[in-house]
This record gives structure tokens, sequence and C-alpha cells, in this order.
């Protein structure tokens, strides 16, 4: 039997939706949207609507798929549209930035909220929308050790490796983006003008071109290089400047960036969508001077999307490696950024990143009547997965109510309730452990 949403509405107490009910349907237990649960005579009661409370139809694959990723408190990315409750406002502010950046223009915008309260899911949310609107999209992760702002060629390659974009319904990466770019001409580009060329006569069969890709995408190519008995030098054979490995290099990096949304915006891909998770990262960093230049590459990366007429320039307040000094933005950057943080106790040096963002919002918890949206909705998808499960009513609250008061967020939510149901269909008792 479908289970229904009633919303309704009291003199005193507002509106709520309808638990369940006892003495025949003369009484009904109440969720008021400010909190309260109450038993209330049913003719005491306006009601307002009645809606199924799960439109969306899960197949069993997609179920399975949805019900693993959950006893992770993660959301497949495929399905994270399918699996977004409470979120319409934040969404629709992220959404217009894509709108903004199809029109042509940059956008920033910066999401705080406490662990597990949802920013990764928007993101990836994000990620996939944006895909089907025709962007090329990038998410970033950032951690103390291996992906630091610090250290820019680290950042570039998680970057290009998850560079994505659709073409007839079809995914595609960084390799094709470049590809495709063989066409273009930039010619005055200190990076692809001499690229370029070299990509569109190589020969794809031979293992020069997997080392140059590999070069590209940031990875070490040493033990390639040995095999190679003509001694290919990728320097100096393509004759364009090396990926700089140290610290300083992020006016390069930001430049190669902004060089991809350009091509992205001249092959008919609006530009780039970037996405960066766990920003509060460079905060962490135990040294100070690690942390300025983090937080360097993080203000470069936000000042190219606006496209800030200073960085097409060697702008002296930013930093500059001394290899070869690079402008920022390559003519103009055609891209957005989504950054995801933790609220911190900000020092002054972070508060001047935070305060170039023109768009913030900051995520609280879901309502409880999103939360049992989101209950019931995990419960129908279970169902799918294993036709066998079922709970009465009276389980069903009791699992939902203990979510609700044992949980910190929606990712512990979704993982106590997906465990809950695990250790119901095992052992086919239910008993909480209370403290």
């Amino acid at each position: 039997m479908e289970k229904k949403r009633i919303v309704v509405s009291h003199p005193v107490f507002g509106e709520g939706e309808v638990i369940t009910s006892r003495l025949n349907g003369q009484e009904l237990y109440i969720h008021f949207y400010s909190g309260l649960r109450l038993w209330v005579l049913r003719k005491r009661l306006l009601f307002i609507s009645e809606a199924p409370l799960l439109e969306k139809k899960f197949d069993k694959i997609k179920a399975k798929r949805i019900c693993e990723a959950l006893r992770m408190g993660i959301v497949p990315r495929q399905d994270c549209e399918d699996f977004t409750f409470g979120r319409e406002e934040e969404v629709n502010s992220l959404k217009r930035i894509i709108k903004k950046l199809k029109e042509g223009k940059g956008d920033a915008f910066l999401i705080e909220g406490e662990y597990g309260s949802g920013k990764t899911h928007l993101l990836e949310y994000l990620y996939h929308y944006a895909l089907k609107e025709g962007l090329c999209v990038s998410k970033v992760t950032l951690t103390p050790d291996e992906v630091s702002p610090h250290r820019p060629k680290r950042f570039w390659k998680e970057f290009v490796a998850n560079l994505k974009f659709l073409k007839n319904d079809q995914e595609y990466g960084f390799r094709d983006l470049l590809r495709l770019a063989t066409n273009l001409n930039l010619y005055d580009n200190i990076f692809f003008a001499k690229l370029l060329p070299k990509l569109k006569n190589i020969d794809e069969a031979s293992i020069k071109s997997e080392v140059l890709w590999q070069w590209l995408e940031g990875e070490s190519t040493k033990e390639y290089a040995v095999y190679l008995t003509d001694k290919f030098r990728i320097k100096g054979g393509v004759r364009i400047p090396a990926l700089y490995d140290f610290s300083t290099a992020s006016d390069f990096y930001c430049y190669l960036i902004s060089s991809l949304s350009y091509i992205a915006q001249k092959l008919n891909l609006y530009g780039i969508l970037l996405l960066i998770d766990e920003a509060e990262t460079v905060a962490h960093l135990w040294r100070f001077q690690d942390f300025l230049k983090g937080l360097n590459f993080l203000i470069g990366l936000i000042r190219i999307c606006y496209n800030d007429p200073e960085l097409k320039k060697i702008d002296r307040e930013m930093v500059h490696n001394r290899m070869r000094p690079t402008p920022y933005i390559y003519k103009d950057a055609y891209i957005s950024l989504v950054m995801a943080t933790t609220p911190l106790s900000y020092n002054y040096e972070y508060i001047r990143l935070i305060n170039l963002f023109k768009n913030r919002l900051t995520l609280d918890n879901l309502k409880e009547k999103d939360l049992y949206e989101c209950f019931y909705t995990l419960y129908s998808i279970y169902k799918t997965c294993y036709p066998q499960f079922s709970l009465d009513e009276n389980e069903q609250r009791k699992i939902l109510e203990e979510a609700i008061k044992r949980s910190s967020g929606i990712r512990d939510f979704l993982k106590f309730v997906i465990e809950v149901f695990d250790i119901y269909r095992h052992s086919h008792s239910l008993v909480f452990i209370t403290e």
C-alpha cells in the first residue's frame, strides 16, 4: 500500500503531518512543524492535502546501488537528484551560478556547514546537474597531505583526473577535451600554443603518447622514460614550460585552469564548474608559510572566477613562481567555483578568503518533516531491494524517532536508518540499546 503524506492544520498549533491514528481514526498523532508531537481529535483538524509521499520509482538495481552507498553515509552521484530533501532553496541558489556561467559569466559560491550536514551531497548534486546542462565539471576534495592547496601541482593532478563533460549522452574527460582543442588557435598561450600542435600529430599508439599524457596529468613519467631508447624528454621534446612542482607555482596552475575554461567555452561547453570540498584543510596546515601559499592559491581561483582584470597581468600582490612568472588568467576565464567548508574560528588571513565570496549559504540541519520524507523514501527503496522486508507503522515510527534523536546530521541519520533496517531484516526483531 502506498504511503501517504497527510498535511493538516490546527487553529492553535499550526500545520503538521499525520504520523498515525487510534480509536478507529478519531484521534490522530500529529507532528507539528513547530516541533510538537500531539494526539489531537480529528474533528479539530483541517485537512490541507493528501499526496503520495514517494513519487519517484526506483528499479531494483538502482535501489541496491543506493542502499549500498547509504551504508557508508553517501548517495551515489547519479542518484543525487532523486535523493535530495529539504534543500530546494539552496539548490535553486546554486543552480543560478550554472545559469550565469552558461550566459558567459563566472561566479563563486561558499557553502558552510558542520560535518554530516550535507555539503558533499550538494556538491555531488551540482556535479551531476552541471554535466547534464552541458558544462565541463571537476570536483576536488582537499586533504592535508595528498591534495593540499599549497601544492598546486597535486591540485592540478586531481582536477584533471576528475574533469568530465557529456557529448551525445556519453561521458568524456581531460584527454578528450584537449583532443577537441587541437583545432583551436591559442597562439599566445604560453603552454597550449606549443602543446596542442604536438597532440594533433602525436601517434596515440606510441609509448611516447602515454608518457606525454601522464605527464600532462601530473603523473611521474620516470618509469616510462627509462624504456625509451631515443631518450625522449618531455620538456625538450615538446618545448613547453615544465609542470612546476613547487609551492609558489599557483600563478601557473591558475593560468592553466583558466586556459582550460577558455578552451571549454570555445568548444561550446560554456566553461568549467569547479567544486572544492573540505576547503577547511588549508587552515589545518602546520607550517604558516604553507597556509599562506595554500590560501593564495584558493584566492587566485576565486578571483579568476570573477575575471579580475588585475590577474590578467603580473599582480605583485599575489605569489608568483620564479621560473616563469605568469598571469593568473589567460584572456577571459569562464569558470565558476563552489567551495564547501566547515565553520572555523577564522583568523585574519582566512577571513580575507571568505570575504571574496559574493554568494554564501549556511547549511542547517534538515527539518523533521524533511527527515520524515527521507525516511519513508528510504523505506520504500529498501523494500524494493528486499521484497520480504516489512515494518508496521509503530515500528517505522519508533525507528524514525530514534534516528532523529540520535543523529547529528543527515549522514548520521541515513547510516542509522539503513543499519537498523539491516539488523531488523537479519534478526526479525528490533531492540534499541539505550544508555
